[in-house]
């Protein structure tokens, strides 16, 4: 005899609605317990009554071999369907899950971008970087919302949030727009129900936000009976007025109704927890032969399940997840706080402003609780909520600042749980050593984002920037260099990270496996393989990634292969590109104990080739090309600078004279040349002038000269103020234009001194002021001109030998007069 079916509809992801629904449970004591799920993942569905699992998490599940297109199921502790599945394994009887196999969605969608599930899928570009047309308009408008909406707003999410979760009602795809309607106008025109059934209930009961509704009517419901039964009333009547068609709702439904059969053939009570908007079409189960035949001949494709970490971040709107919740923090602590909630709250918020240095009394938190609660009753409503307590924190202890709300929002609100799963989840061997890596090193995963400071010359702290290396090749960037580390190689042994875990890279590491089944082996394996299409730049900066990741083993052939690609490249600009990572990894490399040796053969023949090619390759360019190059010799003339070897000095050096000489080249090359010959000490003021009454006489047109002056002035601000030949030599030639002659170079100058930070602007300002004597200086300025005063300036001998604790030198005599000496 067919056992009796009991259908509770749900929303994802809702405390009360949670409550309520294991509430129910416990009432009715099913024997078998259906949740919508992916048929798919019932292998590893018992390790969610695992003790180390703990929420949030989430059920993986990829095509084998292809995790690039993955699905995502996530699940809070306040997800009614976690609760479902952790009360029928607590009590051991069967739990399963409904829906179509996951194994039928991805066959039936080839392309790698495409969404396997609209439900509780997360959508790319959020995730995995599905293609934006394939994705269901709840997953656009998130999309949009977290492109267009700002991290830490405090205030209630905009429309387009509003909109993430239009399509359904509980996380699943809601009917598309039924034929009969669109493009007709009337009464009968309801697109709206298209879009948003929970928006179509919420203004039926005079509210203008749904979520609003569906807190005031579930989550902070009191008393749940007859809840079920009112959500299965309310859908039923909502499809009874737009009929879904058939398509791939159908098909889902048509799996559950034959789930649903095939269980109540074998128990009494048969609990059936789904998506509100599903419930209706699982009460009726004839029809047993049409759901076979629109399920029949479908193609299916061997996946792979797991459970990984989740975080709240991912379970907003903002993620890009279409069932998505605005505040997965301030659920978390309704379940968790069911009774004296206001209190609490404010209490959270009182510590996080104190842990900033605000000011926060037990005063305040009172008066918090008091202002939410008067709101409440102000709206007729029965406790404070999400709404009435942000607006009394940002009246009372925010004092009406935004700065401090956002914090709250984004701390408490939202917040950086990360979940665990058991050791026991099926992983890949990458990620197995990984974890192996993260115990031995003690680098816990965490959602937060935290600096972690490395002194390389500590063997823990050596493997950890190892480790980070490693993965950074492997593409898993769980984290990053910071600009106070150097990223670009100073030669310290410190580091600093900036660390954090998100879901995604879980993904990461399987998709690395195919590389490698360890984290050495698989980084080893990468830089092959992209070695083998890298060009000559990619090349050496691979070679300068690969060092601080301590794979010797790919030295060798990455190595071999750059020379190889140089020996056939004869563009001096991308060799001159390829100059510096060498350079760096040559004068560097010993903060590791690399050998710097083995590249002096490859940085001689990357140097000597760039001298050779550097004055045809530096003629007869434009603007555009000129500013290249200019980029180019500062490349070279820094990696010159940081190998500090006599002999490739020289030969640049002598590369420097022979472009300033060459007239063919551009005057901002020639200008940079003498700038740069300046900086080695080659060139001294007096052939400085020289060569800058050549390149700026009025013989030029006056933009050449101006771009040769321009070139001049490239480089370092704060090395150029203390080039006084630079000045004095710019100070006469601009003295000595017309004014027609300097209105039609001040842009180009203005274009120069622009790249300068404003405190080098204002130096060089400074600097001006003192050329030229009192026409350039302040009225107190003394002249250059003005002889010294013997007597005056011995008056302050004396108190300079006080200072700095000397004898008082003897007073000067007096000079003679002779007039005074005459009978």
């Amino acid at each position: 005899m067919a056992g009796d079916v009991h259908i509770f509809g749900i929303r994802h992801h809702g405390p009360g609605c949670a409550r309520s629904l294991r509430a129910a449970l416990e009432a009715l004591e099913p024997d078998c317990v259906l949740v919508e799920g992916p048929p798919d993942a019932e292998g590893v569905l018992s390790l969610a009554g695992d003790e180390a699992m703990t929420p949030p998490v989430a059920l993986l599940i990829y095509p084998d071999g292809a995790p690039e297109r993955a699905a995502y199921y996530p699940f809070a502790v306040f997800s009614p369907e976690w609760q479902a599945i952790r009360y029928g394994l607590g009590r051991g009887i069967p739990v399963r899950f409904m829906d179509l196999p996951l194994a039928n969605r991805f066959a039936a969608q080839p392309q790698p971008a495409a969404e396997p599930s609209d439900d509780k899928t997360p959508t790319k570009p959020a995730e995995m970087g599905a293609d934006e047309n394939d994705a269901s308009p709840p997953a656009k408008a998130a999309t949009e919302a977290k492109a267009k909406a700002d991290d830490g707003a405090s205030e209630p999410a905009d429309e387009a949030d509003k909109s993430a979760d239009t399509n359904d009602t509980n996380g699943a795809k809601a009917p598309s727009e039924t034929s009969g309607t669109s493009g007709t106008s009337g009464t009968n025109d309801r697109t709206d129900l298209r879009i948003d059934p929970l928006g179509v209930l919420a203004e039926a009961a005079g509210y203008n936000d749904r979520e609003l509704w569906w807190e005031h009517q579930v989550e902070q419901r009191q008393d749940p009976t007859g809840l079920f039964q009112g959500i299965l009333e309310a859908m039923t009547a909502l499809r009874a007025e737009h009929p879904p068609p058939v398509g791939h709702e159908a098909q889902r439904e048509a799996s559950m109704r034959k789930i649903i059969r095939a269980a109540r053939r074998k128990h009494a009570r048969v609990a059936v927890v789904c998506g509100a908007w599903h419930g209706p079409a699982l009460v009726d189960l004839r029809g047993a032969k049409a759901d076979s035949a629109l399920l029949k001949g479908m193609a299916k494709k061997k996946v792979v399940a797991t459970w990984i970490p989740w975080t709240y971040d991912r379970m907003t709107y903002r993620s890009g997840y279409g069932a998505g919740v605005r505040s997965p923090g301030w659920y978390q602590h309704l379940w968790e706080a069911p009774d004296r909630a206001a209190i609490r709250w404010a209490t959270r918020a009182a510590r996080l402003l104190r842990r900033q240095d605000l000011d926060a009394s037990s005063a305040g938190v009172i008066e918090v609780v008091r202002l939410a609660e008067t709101l409440a009753a102000l709206r007729d409503l029965p406790l404070p909520g999400l709404a009435e307590l942000r607006q009394a924190l940002g009246s009372v202890l925010c004092h009406g600042e935004a700065a401090p709300l956002r914090l709250i929002a984004h701390e408490l609100e939202v917040g950086h749980a990360l979940g665990e799963v058991p050791e026991g989840a099926p992983m890949v061997p990458l990620h197995q050593d990984l974890q192996r890596w993260q115990k031995k090193l003690r680098l816990r995963p965490s959602a937060e984002i935290r600096d972690l400071k490395l002194d390389l010359r500590k063997e823990t702290d050596l493997l950890r920037s190892t480790l980070l290396h490693r993965l950074l090749l492997l593409g898993v960037d769980w984290g990053e260099r910071t600009e106070a580390s150097g990223e670009r190689g100073d030669g310290s042994f410190r580091e600093q990270w900036r660390l954090q875990w998100r879901p995604e890279l879980a993904v990461l590491v399987i998709e690395a496996n195919l590389y490698g089944n360890t984290v050495e082996e698989a980084t080893i394996e990468q830089v092959r393989q992209a070695s083998t299409v890298a060009g000559l730049g990619e090349l050496t900066i691979l070679l300068e990634r690969i060092l601080p990741a301590d794979i010797g083993a790919a030295i060798p052939p990455l190595l071999a292969r750059l020379q190889a690609v140089a020996a056939v490249t004869a563009d001096v600009r991308e060799l001159m590109r390829a100059l510096p990572p060498l350079a760096r990894v040559s004068r560097y490399g010993s903060v590791r104990g690399s050998r710097e040796a083995d590249l002096a053969p490859l940085i001689d023949g990357f140097l000597g080739r760039i001298l050779v090619g550097l004055a045809p390759a530096c003629a007869s360019l434009d603007d555009d090309s000129a500013a290249e190059m200019i980029e180019g010799l500062g490349e070279v003339h820094e990696a010159i600078r940081l190998l500090d070897r006599s002999d490739l000095r020289e030969a640049w050096t002598l590369a420097l004279r022979a472009l300033m000489e060459r007239e063919v080249c551009h005057p901002r090359v020639r200008g940079r040349a003498a700038r740069l010959r300046l900086e080695l000490g080659d060139l001294e003021e007096p052939g400085l002038g020289e060569a800058a009454s050549l390149a700026l006489s009025r013989a030029h047109e006056p933009s050449r000269a101006a771009a040769w002056a321009e070139g001049l002035l490239r480089g370092s601000g704060l090395v150029l103020v203390h080039q006084d030949a630079i000045w004095r030599v710019l100070d006469g030639w601009l003295c000595a234009l017309s004014e027609e002659a300097f209105a039609a170079i001040a842009p180009m100058l203005r274009r120069a001194f622009s790249e300068f930070t404003d405190p080098e602007r204002r130096t060089m300002a400074a600097k001006v002021r003192t050329l030229g004597g009192p026409r350039q200086g302040s009225a107190n300025t003394p002249d250059r001109g003005t002889p010294l005063d013997p007597e005056r300036a011995a008056r302050v001998l004396p108190v300079l030998a006080a200072i700095l604790g000397v004898a008082a030198p003897e007073a000067p005599p007096a000079p003679r007069n002779p007039a005074e000496e005459l009978p």
